[in-house]
């Protein structure tokens, strides 16, 4: 089987990374701080269009679409980085995330929207939070701005 991943610049891209062991080191808030860092670190360097993203306890959803970097250099950057903060916060050396990550090549605006919402309610889903909007590290809490609405 073949694991190259198709690379489509300009298309939306559904993400999955998970942290190494399923661990839920992002229980811990000051965690998903850096996370949710370094995507707008990526997003401010026009490496990608922030579309949708959620920091889970044990992974990472995100949506976006590749601009300067494609989809396997965006998630080099995001994990490397992230995890050097992490380690660093924590004192500590090792592997945060699992090697690989999944993803999804989204083609039509109604995927778009249903993968967002998947993304938007998995705090719900999980019994984190009663509503989408109230998780803290969700691209469907107001505080943070995307780019969805520009590709819509």
């Amino acid at each position: 089987m073949n694991n190259a991943r198709l690379n489509l610049a300009c298309y939306p891209a559904f993400i999955t990374s998970k942290t190494r062991d399923n661990h839920p080191l992002f229980a811990n808030h000051a965690l998903c701080e850096i996370v949710v860092s370094c995507l707008y670190y990526g997003r401010s360097k026009k490496w990608f269009e922030l579309l949708s993203f959620v920091v889970m306890p044990d992974h990472l959803h995100l949506i976006v679409i590749p601009r300067e970097k494609n989809i396997s250099q965006v998630m080099h950057s995001i994990k490397s980085y992230s995890s050097k903060e992490i380690n660093r916060s924590l004192s500590r050396e090792g592997p945060v995330w699992q090697s690989s990550f999944r993803d999804f090549t989204i083609s039509t605006p109604v995927q778009l929207l249903q993968k967002a919402g998947y993304i938007h309610n998995n705090p719900v889903r999980k019994g984190l939070v009663s509503e989408a909007a109230e998780y803290r590290f969700s691209s469907a809490n107001r505080s943070f701005e995307t780019d969805l609405a520009n590709v819509l």
